[in-house]
């Protein structure tokens, strides 16, 4: 059912529904159910009422000062002298007098081998250098007889150049037998290998009754005092490098242990495959507590310049990033910084902050960027 009113204000004419059920009369208007609906939820304002709830956060302000600049690079130690020793002459290995660890001093035995072939080929060599000799001495003194009957006129000149080509001949054979003798000498004093330099034993590689050759290993010998860190420099920095500029480096396995040293050996070149420079320094280690192959993460001091200086507390580490918060309007604002070593309390900032700006004195994990600061 449907009837039509007529408003008495505006003349226009509206609409009623009229429902009769089980004797209940029911009137809708059009338009009425939106004003309704929103009048009867509870919650319609409430959700965007919220109070926002403010962090509570001490805050410093960004100074300057003159810091030091530092270049970080990567590296490793390395023996200063590693060497596999080798026999240099060939036998059997009679005797061995190394084992792994063991500390020599240069000159040291290390391998004993059997020498009793090569003594006996010095001895031949000897008695050969010995007889040689007697011949040149003989032939020597023909010689000087022979010169002084040609220059009488009573030995024709084929003669004379006969008894000249005998005595250079002797002289050559003396010469021979003595280089010959002399490699004999060798072979038997190669036959005893000793330490060519100071150092541990790192590996023995031979063992008592083994057959060695001129080229066989017999004992890995390192030298560890002092060592060497090697530091890889990329291509954008190599100019910087300079000998004699100071390093600072800690280990993996003693991170709050820090090195000093110098740098003393700059490569000459970029390597061609990797575009970076090479370079080292020599560290110290009379108690041999380092190691060769430790990495080491290692600060070239470059010179000073003027930075940005923030306390060392005020900065986060997150991973390989370093981050800070600025205030800004009332809010914490997030950043990534590039930092320098300054003193002991504080760092140097090269980007990610200036001069003047406020930043939280004591960085929390459970700051956010964008949170309210009260």
């Amino acid at each position: 059912m449907q009837k039509l009113l007529r408003n008495g204000r505006t003349g226009k004419a509206t609409t009623f529904k009229v429902l009769v059920a089980g004797g209940l009369v029911l009137t809708l208007g059009a338009g009425c159910g939106s004003r309704v609906d929103a009048a009867q939820k509870p919650g319609a304002q409430a959700s965007g009422s919220a109070l926002e709830t403010a962090v509570k956060a001490d805050t410093v302000e960004v100074g300057e000062a003159k810091v030091p600049r530092f270049l970080t690079l990567t590296g490793s130690l390395s023996a200063y002298e590693d060497s596999d020793v080798a026999a240099g002459a060939m036998g059997k290995v009679m005797s061995v007098h190394v084992e792994r660890g063991s500390v020599v001093r240069k000159g040291d035995v290390l391998v004993k081998l059997d020498s009793r072939s090569a003594s006996a080929s010095l001895e031949e060599a000897r008695a050969q250098l010995a007889l040689a000799k007697s011949q040149q001495a003989l032939a020597d003194a023909e010689c000087e007889r022979n010169q002084k009957l040609f220059e009488g006129g009573t030995v024709s000149t084929a003669e004379h150049d006969r008894a000249q080509a005998q005595c250079r001949n002797a002289a050559a054979q003396a010469a021979a037998t003595t280089a010959r003798m002399t490699l004999l000498e060798i072979n038997a004093t190669d036959a005893t290998i000793r330490a060519p330099f100071d150092g541990v034993v790192s590996e023995r590689a031979v063992s008592v009754g083994e057959y060695v050759r001129q080229d066989s290993k017999v004992v890995t010998l390192v030298a560890l005092d002092p060592l060497r860190l090697e530091l890889t420099v990329p291509e954008s920095s190599a100019a910087f490098i300079r000998k004699d500029q100071e390093v600072e480096f800690t280990l993996t396995a003693a991170p709050n242990l820090v090195h000093k040293t110098k740098v003393s050996f700059v490569g000459a070149g970029l390597r061609r495959g990797t575009r970076d420079l090479v370079v080292e320094a020599l560290v110290p280690n009379k108690d041999r507590t380092l190691l060769p192959g430790q990495f080491a993460t290692a600060k070239v001091q470059l010179g000073e310049q003027q930075l940005p200086i923030v306390p060392r507390t005020a900065v986060l580490e997150d991973g390989a990033r370093r981050k800070l918060f600025v205030v800004s309007d009332g809010r914490l604002e997030e950043r990534v910084v590039q930092v320098s070593e300054s003193a002991a309390d504080s760092l140097g900032v090269m980007a990610g902050v200036r001069v003047g700006e406020r930043v939280v004195a004591v960085a929390r994990e459970d700051l956010r960027d964008g949170q309210k600061l009260q």
